[in-house]
């Protein structure tokens, strides 16, 4: 989609059907050349240029999301930041439960 001197910005190739219950429309991910673990290890220049593009995209009305190195649900170790347009009305969502779950304080 946009290529800069320190990172690429693409399609995901695991697209979401919903964000925060409304339908995706486009499903982008913004990630550094540099294979890092975290923004963290990125130097001035690579932070400053991907802050540019997230803040770009931001402005064209896409959710900016990124899960932390420590996250258990995060699904490749390195660092890559979801970019997510939705349609602006809010779909309805419909939960199942297979079986009974019982919330127990200790």
């Amino acid at each position: 989609v946009e290529e800069t001197a320190h990172a690429r910005v693409v399609a995901n190739r695991v697209f979401y059907d919903f964000w925060e219950a409304r339908k995706v429309v486009d499903h982008l991910m913004v990630i550094p050349r540099r294979h890092v673990n975290s923004l963290d290890e990125l130097d001035d220049a690579e932070q400053l240029e991907i802050m540019k593009l997230i803040a770009k995209f931001e402005a064209r009305h896409y959710d900016v999301y990124a899960r932390s190195p420590a996250s258990g649900s995060r699904s490749v170790a390195h660092q890559h930041t979801h970019l997510i347009k939705t349609e602006s009305k809010s779909g309805r969502l419909l939960f199942y439960i297979r079986r009974p779950y019982l919330l127990v304080r200790l």
